[in-house]
């Protein structure tokens, strides 16, 4: 290449990098293409535009350009860190952890390099390793503020939850950044301490005043303090601070339906399918989505389940409605519940989840009915019952169960382990055992019974387990329906009973799920249904206490 080229050459290397000091990324851009024009194998313009690239969103051909670069210097550790940091954003992080470990064969002592590479084994799971991770790269620079931090959430997520508020504390320490104060927030929610929490989300949005995820985090903590409007307002600031932030938009609306207003709270709750954790499990299908118009009079319309057994007993009560509108329901449902919703009114066709489908004009995921049908809590469809037991199934447990003598109270201590609140929603055996009152005999309706459980039931000769013997959603039903009481946490059971019209006791956490709403003892959703509620965030002895004392009380009679 001519001199001249080359001294151009390097006048535009120069003035590209002056353009990345002031943030032109687009002018920077341009002057590396036209590096490129003169010579398409100039090793650091392919690294800089792939690195320009990266930082404007352009994924794919910041990967084939430092590719490119790479294969020109190979010994370069520049090059191979900022393809692990792109290939990370396109959550390629294996990939991204590959070129980590390029990158410290080349440079041990590249910090940056140390620190997303944790980052990149929190993304797969193997969080042990990645606060290893993040303690060398805190050896290797003692003040590294933004490694505290992210060293933090490793810890969170590994339930260390005081460990990760001393690494918070030790970032703001070194150097307080909004980040580090929404991460000790995060840490305070998670240990229940929701005023403090509060506090560092504060503190967080004086360094940001945009800080949209600090502000939906903050509404969060606020509707834990059953402060709802204070919380709706927050996430209301956070969705002035970024419109399309689908979290807040989910977060606030969970806030109205707790409130009552339905009718924002089911607005907001569509917003759950722009989230990460829902846009994994949203289906779609070449019919359109149906969310009330047009109408379904003459039309087929599929419901289908999408998250818990509760919810999809729950909403099933729908399926009346649309059938009374004209509609023709394909109801598909999870494998469980398919022998349980054979009679359930209002269903045309039913289908386990798997099955084929048959054609079909509009869909709507069952809980988008009650935004379809515009329900309130003046219009829930609130019956007695809309679900019934199989006779056969329910006389062939009446032979199970044998002559009853005493009044029959059926029992659900605990949920699904990997149910978001399991932690706070689930009650050990052992305590509830201990607070049953003599006068009763009591049956177990859980299936599946963990092994810390298992060891108070088989010391318990108060509490007949069936086990295996429990099949699917039917049986529970047949076991429900010879229960005099159901006394169960926020479970499915304790949905299923109340759609049998079983009395039906139901022990809520301080902040309980939106649809048992807040203060009051009975529920719009299920007539049957009698509420417990915790007065402090994650204590239960004064709901088994009230429990107790109502069961002696009642006798047997006036359950609900």
């Amino acid at each position: 290449m001519a001199h001249d080229s080359v001294e151009l050459i390097s006048i535009k290397f120069q003035a590209a990098r002056a353009c990345l000091a002031d943030d032109e990324l687009l002018r920077a851009k341009a002057i590396y293409q036209e590096i490129l024009a003169m010579d398409p194998r100039h090793g650091d313009a392919l690294q800089m535009l792939g690195i320009v690239d990266t930082e404007l969103g352009l994924l794919d051909s910041a990967v084939d350009l430092l590719c490119k670069s790479i294969e020109l210097n190979p010994d370069s550790d520049n090059a191979y860190y900022h393809l692990g940091f792109a290939m990370c954003k396109l959550e390629q992080f294996a990939a991204g952890l590959e070129c980590f470990d390029k990158v410290l064969a080349l440079n041990p002592g590249h910090v940056q390099a140390v620190c997303d590479r944790a980052s990149a084994l929190i993304e797969l799971g193997q969080l042990d390793e990645a606060v290893a991770g993040y303690d060398h790269a805190i050896r290797l620079r003692a003040d590294y503020a933004e490694a505290y931090s992210y060293r933090g959430n490793a810890l969170l997520a590994l339930r260390r939850t005081d460990e990760a508020i001393a690494s918070f504390d030790r970032s703001i320490a070194i150097q307080t950044s909004p980040g580090a104060h929404l991460n000790r927030g995060n840490a305070y929610q998670a240990l229940g301490a929701y005023q403090t929490a509060i506090d560092s989300y504060d503190a967080a949005i004086a360094l940001r005043h945009d800080y949209a995820m600090a502000y939906s985090n903050r509404g969060v903590s606020l509707k834990h303090l059953h402060r709802l409007d204070e919380a709706i307002a927050s996430s209301g600031k956070a969705i002035a601070a970024d419109p399309n932030y689908a979290d807040a938009h989910w977060n606030r609306g969970l806030t109205y339906l707790l409130k009552g207003d339905l009718g924002q709270g089911f607005l907001g709750y569509q917003w759950r399918w722009e989230t990460d954790k829902f846009k994994k499990i949203r289906r779609t299908f070449a019919q359109p989505l149906w969310l009330g118009t047009p109408s379904i009079r003459g039309k087929k319309l599929l419901i289908h389940g999408e998250q818990g057994f509760g919810d999809t007993i729950q909403f099933a009560r729908y399926a009346e409605l649309v059938e009374q509108a004209g509609g023709h329901v394909v109801y598909e449902v999870e494998p469980p519940l398919f022998s349980l919703f054979q009679a359930l009114p209002g269903v045309g066709t039913l289908l386990r989840q798997g099955d084929p489908l048959p054609a079909f004009d509009y869909y709507c995921p069952v809980m988008s009915l009650p935004l379809a049908l515009q329900t309130d809590t003046a219009s829930i469809p609130s019956c007695r019952r809309y679900l019934n037991a199989d006779d056969t199934k329910r006389e062939r447990w009446a032979q199970v169960l044998g002559s009853k003598t005493v009044p029959r109270v059926g029992l659900v201590w605990s949920g699904s382990p990997t149910h978001d609140d399991d932690l706070n929603r689930s009650i050990g055996l052992s305590a509830l055992i201990t607070s049953l009152p003599a006068g009763f005999e009591y049956f177990s309706l859980q299936k599946d019974v963990r092994t810390a459980d298992m060891t108070a039931l088989a010391g318990s000769q108060h509490v007949r387990h069936f086990g295996e013997q429990i099949v699917d959603f039917a049986d529970t039903a047949a076991l429900c329906e010879l229960m005099d009481l159901v006394i169960s946490v926020d479970t499915s059971v304790a949905h299923l009973s109340g759609a049998l019209g079983v009395p039906t006791w139901v022990l809520l956490t301080h902040l309980p799920d939106w649809r048992w709403l807040l203060e009051r003892r009975d529920s719009p959703w299920y007539p049957s249904v009698r509420l417990y509620r915790q007065s402090r965030a994650r204590h239960w002895d004064d709901v088994l206490q009230s429990v107790a004392n109502d069961l002696c009380a009642s006798g047997g009679r006036d359950l609900v």
